[in-house]
């Protein structure tokens, strides 16, 4: 297996894993329809977490604590997965990354091996096309919201708003709780440091 690959998957997914206890084989089986879907269509992210939700709900089932950091992770495995070139990762070896490295049960890596293996060039090709299509952020601004309590001196925790701009004159707005948002700090200061790391390199030169 490519080491970078079992790094790279290992780096992004890891954190999301003490939440898959929250997840069942039907869920799942959900959570990978929605990313597939996301994959092939142009719809936003909070457009398709809307869709599993409705699709767990309608289902009958709880929605866990959790739901869109299951969705995160299922969505990140597949699209790391289908950055890479085919035959790169082979079937057994992302098998056992799976298994060995994120703790799925064999029953969970059969359904994600299943649709990432028989239905790679498809995914591969559609993931491409709608990622280039995607609308990119022109403006942002951010600001933090803090709680008072009338009765006490208690504060709540804070929560970091971000509101986004896109070139097809779109909106969005994320909020994400302190602890949530020094976690995208990190990753954005590894991401930064990784490219920094590649331009020193002299192929690239």
């Amino acid at each position: 297996m490519s080491s970078m690959f079992r790094y790279n998957l290992l780096r992004s997914v890891k954190p999301y894993i003490p939440f898959v206890p929250q997840l069942s084989k039907s869920m799942l089986r959900v959570l990978i329809q929605v990313s597939v879907h996301f994959i092939e269509t142009k719809k936003s992210s909070s457009e398709v977490l809307s869709l599993a939700i409705n699709k767990v709900s309608n289902a009958g089932h709880k929605i866990p604590p959790n739901f869109c950091e299951l969705f995160t992770m299922v969505f990140l495995m597949m699209q790391i997965f289908l950055r890479y070139p085919k035959g790169v990762v082979k079937h057994h070896e992302l098998r056992k990354c799976l298994m060995d490295d994120l703790n799925f049960t064999e029953e969970y890596v059969d359904d994600i091996c299943k649709v990432l293996l028989n239905h790679r060039e498809i995914l591969c090709k559609n993931f491409s096309e709608t990622k280039m299509d995607r609308p990119k952020i022109s403006k942002m601004q951010w600001r933090i919201n803090i709680s008072l309590s009338l009765n006490t001196v208690h504060m709540d925790e804070p929560t970091i708003v971000l509101h986004f701009k896109l070139q097809n004159k779109e909106f969005r707005t994320l909020e994400l709780p302190l602890s949530m948002f020094q976690q995208v700090r990190y990753n954005i200061a590894l991401l930064l440091n990784e490219l920094q790391a590649l331009q020193t390199r002299s192929v690239l030169k």
